[in-house]
């Protein structure tokens, strides 16, 4: 299962304003963009949030440095782990045969996924030390808006097919549940609390007087 149970949802976003970005990078003499390539992550960047102005070279570079100096420091930097486990996340909605992802949101995963899967066109060479994955955490992390109650829906899914799994003694891969079958369960377990509700709520006997109550000597 591709959920980390200490998976945090939200942290703080980088600042990408180049005019912050300091001059010292720590462990690299310098980030050299190839102008195809910067083309390229752009582009990709429409078809993930259609409308956000390009980046620039100085403004990746710019975050690249941020992330330096605070690994320099032995900061933890969660940035590009996180976005790249909600990557995980998006790689597998895509791929699971039982989860039908609608698709619009369908075309950004598969924008996204093809942009990680290009190593050969990134921007930055993913053998680049502590920043290789930040242009592909910074794809990720403008889709999260569009994408975050799809993922939260396919990882409430997800634990939903490992309990049903787990109660009749199969493997959730042989299970032929789907994103369907795991809605309507959630109905019915809407309308059975809906009703429980509604018995613990009511009172019994309220057309007329209790009887009195009696002791026994």
């Amino acid at each position: 299962m591709p959920f980390a149970s200490d998976f945090q949802r939200s942290v703080t976003d980088l600042d990408m304003s180049a005019a912050r970005s300091g001059i010292f990078t720590a462990g690299i003499a310098r980030l050299q963009f190839e102008p195809e390539n910067l083309r390229r992550f752009n582009e990709v960047m429409q078809q993930v949030l259609p409308g956000h102005p390009p980046y620039t070279a100085d403004q990746i570079v710019g975050a690249a440095r941020r992330v330096l100096r605070a690994a320099a420091k032995r900061l933890d930097v969660p940035f590009i782990r996180i976005r790249m486990r909600r990557a995980a996340e998006i790689r597998a909605a895509l791929v699971d045969a039982h989860w039908q992802v609608p698709a619009p949101l369908e075309a950004v995963m598969t924008a996204i996924v093809g942009y990680l899967d290009d190593a050969d066109h990134a921007l930055i060479p993913r053998d680049t030390p502590v920043v290789g994955q930040l242009d592909d955490a910074i794809l990720v992390d403008a889709a999260m808006d569009t994408l975050r109650a799809e993922l939260d829906e396919y990882a409430e899914f997800c634990r939903f097919r490992h309990a049903e799994a787990a109660r009749i003694g199969l493997a959730a891969s042989a299970l032929s549940t789907d994103r369907e079958h795991w809605r309507r369960e959630c109905e019915h377990e809407l309308l059975l609390e809906q009703q429980l509700r509604r018995v613990r709520d009511s009172r019994y006997g309220e057309t007329g007087d209790a009887p009195a109550g009696f002791r026994i000597r």
